[in-house]
């Protein structure tokens, strides 16, 4: 009985001064935690200041409760989320910032940090580059780990914290402000010069890495730096994953698709004209572009894009089956269909080509059996209003329209193309389609977006067009009367050259749709084919003759105006060149 009462008091005394080393650890972290001098924005929360505490050489800040939950809110409703850290730091000889890290639920004990914490990814920099500067850090968050519970900073330098808000996740850099932006993915980095460099290999691990009929990859952003001349018009280079892509400045910036490169989550570089160069990051694309009309993977609303990057964008990253829609980034309401083939174009286009253009059948809707074996083009353009005229046709005679044609027609109205009245009819809005296939060759391609480009910018442009009519009456007699007899013997156009505004419209496509290099000699072509020598002897002889000068002429005209305007040049519609 003496034996257990001893033994009884011994677990006692050793209880007894577990709690009391217990209660003197906690007073020594609470003395030890202190309110930090800024909050943490989080969307939807009120701002308040993080608790701090200084551990293994680390500065801790963790978050409240109620911070916790909104972030959590946050990243529930965005599905991707970043933390935004700006530091302010004083110049000291070889300081640095030996990292910034994520801190988690169960990374702090009773006795500080646990010892794990250093092999885990962090953001690192030289602090000395950053004399008398504030500069802001973004660490997106890993969507497969834990949400953080707080951060650290560990450093030797003299720095303060001059705010810390939830952003949404992003990598690269951003100096459009006073103050430097680096944004890392959650496999961290380095602050390092050369700046005009960054890594998106960690993308992946934060935002969407492949394209479907329920995800989207996301969208890499080039923003520029405004300067003092407005022709200053020197392109800038970036390579991303091995593949060079060229950007001719012009406005604010461009948004490249990830879908759109080759090996968009790698390394990339600015390699030349850096210094116009204001910002380069990747972000979450606009998940409502997922949208679809119901029950079926027929997409309806365009992505948009320049039109460089539609030619060689991979069939494989297409958000429908049999055609992807895109919308012209620098003129709203210009969209581009991108078929799978001939047929698919000819069931969205083939009866619309025939009312709007085909010489005797203008303003006719030609039933399914008589289409049955005709093909329209194998690249289309339409102003909005003659979209208008064929829809509000068919609407009046009740004509019983495909299923393409009834999705052009909601597609067109949902992008304004087309309004509908009061009354029900149908009228014009502002934009124009255009279509290319994919059955159609890559250097076809290029050709055919340059050409039907150009029909874009036409039809909404009314400067344009009276710059184009002023050069199409400079051509001398001879030579529009050749145009004009080509677009009638060839097959495949068959234009009806009594209407004026189409044959402003071609001649203008006609001019600039190769290189000016390269007019001559095309025209020079066209001159010699069967067809116009058989048809149209005299005119194509002259054409010959002349080496197609009045065409090279009015081709030169027509660039020196598109390339102090819009930075575009003959042949060229785009800014963005792969």
């Amino acid at each position: 009985m003496s034996i257990k009462k001893n033994v009884f008091h011994l677990t006692a005394s050793v209880s007894a001064c577990a709690k009391i080393l217990f209660f003197f650890i906690s007073l020594l972290l609470a003395s030890c935690s202190r309110p930090a001098a800024f909050s943490l924005e989080v969307p939807g929360a009120p701002a308040e200041a993080l608790s701090s505490f200084t551990s293994d050489g680390r500065d801790c800040f963790s978050f409240t409760d109620a911070q916790s939950q909104a972030f959590a809110a946050y990243l529930s409703a965005r599905k991707d989320a970043a933390l935004q850290i700006t530091i302010s730091v004083k110049k000291q000889k070889d300081s640095s910032l030996s990292g910034i890290g994520f801190l988690y639920k169960d990374d702090v004990s009773s006795f500080g940090l646990k010892s794990d914490r250093a092999s885990r990814p962090q953001i690192s920099a030289d602090l000395s580059q950053f004399a008398k500067l504030t500069f802001s850090v973004i660490f997106c968050l890993n969507k497969d780990a834990p949400l953080p519970a707080g951060f650290y900073i560990k450093t030797s330098a003299s720095y303060k914290v001059a705010g810390v808000k939830v952003v949404p996740a992003q990598i690269g850099f951003d100096f459009r402000k006073k103050e430097p932006v680096f944004a890392f993915a959650p496999n961290g980095g380095k602050i390092e010069k050369p700046y005009f460099k960054t890594d998106f290999t960690g993308v992946p691990m934060t935002l969407n890495a492949t394209q479907t009929a329920q995800s989207l990859l996301p969208q890499m952003e080039v923003h520029f730096r405004k300067t003092d001349s407005e022709h200053d018009t020197a392109p800038v280079k970036i390579t991303v994953g091995g593949e060079r892509i060229t950007i001719r400045p012009s406005g604010d910036g461009v948004v490249i698709p990830c879908a759109a490169l080759k090996s968009p989550f790698a390394p990339a570089s600015v390699d030349e004209n850096e210094v116009k160069v204001a910002a380069l990051l990747v972000r979450a694309s606009d998940s409502t572009l997922l949208a679809y009309k119901e029950g079926t993977r027929f997409v309806t609303k365009p992505v948009r894009t320049d039109p460089g990057l539609i030619m060689a964008w991979s069939r494989d990253k297409w958000r429908g089956n049999e055609y992807e829609l895109f919308e012209w980034d620098r003129f709203p309401g210009v969209l581009f269909f991108d078929t799978l083939d001939y047929k698919v174009q000819d069931d969205f286009f083939r009866r619309l080509a025939f009312f709007v253009e085909k010489a005797g059948y203008r303003g006719k809707l030609l039933d399914d059996d008589f289409l049955a074996d005709k093909h329209g083009y194998n690249a289309h353009d339409y102003r909005a209003e003659s979209l208008a005229d064929f829809f509000e046709a068919a609407r009046q005679t009740h004509f019983p329209l495909n299923q393409k044609e009834v999705l052009l027609y909601e597609i067109l109205l949902q992008k304004g193309l087309l309004v509908q009245n009061a009354d029900g009819s149908i009228g014009a809005g502002r934009g124009a389609v255009i279509s290319i296939s994919q059955e159609s060759s890559r250097a076809l391609r290029y050709q055919f977006v340059a050409h039907e480009g150009w029909h874009g910018l036409f039809f909404i442009d009314e400067e344009f067009r009276n710059t184009v009519a002023s050069i199409y009456y400079t051509l001398d007699a001879k030579t529009l009367a050749y145009l004009r007899r080509y677009f009638q013997i060839t097959p495949s156009l068959n234009y009806d050259v009594d209407d004026d505004y189409l044959m402003k419209n071609e001649f203008m496509a006609y001019m600039l749709q190769k290189p000016v290099s390269e007019v001559g000699s095309y025209f020079v072509a066209m001159a010699s084919r069967s067809h116009s020598q058989t048809y149209a002897k005299e005119l194509a002889d002259y054409i010959i003759s002349t080496e197609a000068a009045g065409f090279v002429s009015a081709a030169t005209m027509l660039e020196e105006y598109v390339s102090s305007r819009w930075n575009l040049a003959a042949g060229r519609v785009w800014l963005i060149s792969r």
